[in-house]
């Protein structure tokens, strides 16, 4: 009698975890964690014909600003059993009896991830768990962009994970949309940390579109539609080769396009600008964590036309800015120093490369 009651109470004890429960909105806060399904932190089995979305929220309210940690353990065994997950940044994912056991997700702070579990009607002893965790985000400051020859960027080891110094995020707010290009290290590729970094268009509270970091590395800068962005990280390490180089759209929008560089000790990086007929492109070399940029080599064609634009130019790439180095005429002067924490390379009518680096401190 008392194995048959044990029995019906581990039975009816499943049937109820897996009823689908949500999390209420009224019970999301900072320090909170929960378990699905029901709140068990074992495996739980999964019984034959089940289909259940677990939709998983990251609240933003006026007083509280939460991001979510989520670790799914899958542990399908059925062929025709899968997992349907997609991330607060909309990717979908299909996960099955092969896929990783241990999988980790971002919540984004506003938005939600959702995880559908179905199961055929063969019972092959599938099991799961959704693990969540919430924390209270550490909103940053809101900073005005600067004009003029001053290089607007945030240098991304200024920003981290839950910090008990640093923030979160920082806001930069300007007179326009902004174009924002990454300026990384090309050996020291911090992929982890722009997987779990963020832009936003606008801020926390007004949020016109999110993208993770790491789509805008060696591709087509970010432009806001509003004149403000957030860069956030959830990421709990730190890197000192990369930051996110703010231009006014206007500026911007002169080149095709306008990239930016990161200058790192010690280490050569190479640049190549290739501009499309008789359009302008143009690159920011920032020494992320220097005040020293040595411009150690320049490459032309051998047959330089006159109207070869090749110039290196202070600040960023605007009326204020000021002729440095000619390159065209530049070869026999390598290497070249530059006791500047920034300049802009242009390059029309003509293609080149240029290797540039910071000395080790």
């Amino acid at each position: 009698m008392i194995r048959l009651v044990i029995l019906c109470s581990a039975i009816l004890a499943n049937v109820f975890a897996l009823d689908c429960q949500q999390i209420p909105d009224t019970e999301i806060f900072a320090g909170d964690q929960f378990w699905y399904p029901y709140n068990s932190t074992n495996y739980v089995r999964i019984p034959p014909n089940f289909n259940c979305t677990y939709v998983i929220k990251s609240p933003v309210t006026k007083t509280k600003v939460l991001y979510g940690s989520v670790t799914l353990t899958n542990l399908l065994k059925g062929v025709n059993d899968y997992m349907v997950v997609t991330d607060s940044m909309g990717a979908r994912s299909t996960l099955k009896y092969r896929s990783d056991s241990f999988l980790e997700y971002d919540i984004f702070p506003g938005k939600q991830i959702s995880i559908q579990v179905v199961t055929k009607s063969v019972d092959m002893k599938s099991e799961f768990l959704i693990h969540v965790a919430y924390s209270s985000v550490k909103v940053g400051p809101t900073t005005q962009m600067k004009s003029g020859g001053f290089l607007n960027y945030v240098n991304l080891a200024s920003i981290k994970g839950f910090d008990s110094v640093l923030q979160n995020s920082v806001t930069v707010q300007g007179n326009e949309p902004i174009s924002m290009s990454l300026a990384t290290s090309a050996y020291m590729f911090p992929t982890l940390y722009l997987f779990h970094s963020y832009v936003i268009d606008g801020d926390f509270y007004n949020q016109t579109s999110v993208h993770r970091l790491i789509d805008f590395e060696h591709a087509t800068p970010f432009v806001s539609t509003q004149n403000k962005i957030t860069l956030v990280t959830f990421q709990t390490e730190s890197y000192y080769a990369t930051a996110a180089v703010l231009n006014p759209l206007s500026e911007a929008k002169q080149f095709n396009p306008l990239s930016s560089q990161a200058s790192v000790n010690g280490e050569i990086d190479r640049v190549g600008l290739i501009p499309e007929g008789q359009d302008q492109e143009a690159c920011q070399v920032l020494a992320v964590d220097s005040k020293t940029i040595i411009m150690t080599s320049v490459s032309l064609g051998s047959n330089v036309l006159s109207s070869c634009v090749a110039q290196v130019v202070t600040g960023p790439p605007n009326n204020s800015s000021q002729v440095l180095l000619d390159l065209t005429k530049a070869q026999g002067l390598m290497p070249f120093t530059f006791n500047l924490k920034y300049f802009t390379v242009i390059a029309q009518g003509c293609s080149f490369s240029f290797t540039i680096m910071s000395p080790e401190h």
